[in-house]
């Protein structure tokens, strides 16, 4: 081989290392910036359960105090790695008698703060509580009213996440009284990155000849909750929360 095309092989072995280099070092680039992507990510999920649970425990302390037209408000720290928002009839509560009719039911919005599929995933069906336990009724008097569940992947009023923390409220059986918070959720443009919750005061259903109720939230769907009493008394608690 002539020093002539030695010289080519050379420097076209070196071209190719050059390109071979550049190629690994755009591939680093990229996977650093998705593990720096998921690892904000799971900041900002960690913040918002932080959140979320201060909302639920001072929510609870308003309805058990029985205090009508409490008013709280919380900043919402704003994050290109998630988003705060709600699901419209996210809870639905059916009250069925004795002849398995219908005779009440209501629905009830819920908070959610939810991570795109491109920052972090968790697998479809997961769920891990955060507060509260794992049942949407409760028979106690020392249980929340509000719940919160880290749950994977799914997609909630049209919209996708990879994982989201979802603020829901929980049913009360107490003897013959029945306690449901109602979440009613408003847009407010006059509270951007703000949410301001009212608990108004409760109204009351009697309802004869009970036979179970039945409760879910959005992928959480327990079995019918049975009812002894031969009447019950629903006392419903509206929980209006308004965000911008």
């Amino acid at each position: 081989m002539s020093m002539r095309g030695l010289g080519l092989s050379e420097a076209l072995a070196v071209v190719i290392m050059v390109g071979v280099v550049l190629a690994l070092a755009v591939v680093f680039i990229i996977v650093s910036g998705i593990n720096m992507a998921s690892a904000s990510a799971s900041v900002s999920l960690s913040q918002a359960e932080t959140t979320l649970v201060n909302i639920a425990q001072d929510l609870n302390a308003a309805v058990m105090s029985g205090v009508p037209y409490y008013s709280l408000s919380y900043p919402l720290p704003a994050t290109q790695f998630g988003v705060y928002n709600v699901v419209r009839d996210y809870c639905k509560l059916v009250v069925v008698n004795t002849t398995h009719a219908v005779v009440w039911s209501v629905t009830s919005d819920a908070v959610v703060f939810g991570i795109p599929p491109n920052y972090l995933t968790m697998p479809s069906g997961f769920r891990k509580v955060l507060f509260g336990n794992d049942s949407l009724i409760f028979n106690d008097t020392s249980s929340s009213f509000f719940g919160i569940s880290q749950l994977g992947a799914g997609s909630l009023g049209g919209v996708s996440y990879g994982t989201y923390v979802v603020l829901y409220p929980r049913v009360g059986v107490v003897s013959a009284y029945v306690f449901v918070p109602v979440i009613v959720a408003r847009f407010n443009p006059a509270l951007p990155n703000l949410l301001v919750a009212n608990v108004t005061a409760p109204s009351m259903v009697l309802i004869r000849s009970p036979l179970y109720l039945k409760y879910a939230c959005g992928p959480i769907q327990p079995p019918p909750f049975n009812l002894t009493n031969s009447k019950i008394e629903i006392v419903e608690i509206e929980v209006i929360i308004e965000y911008g």
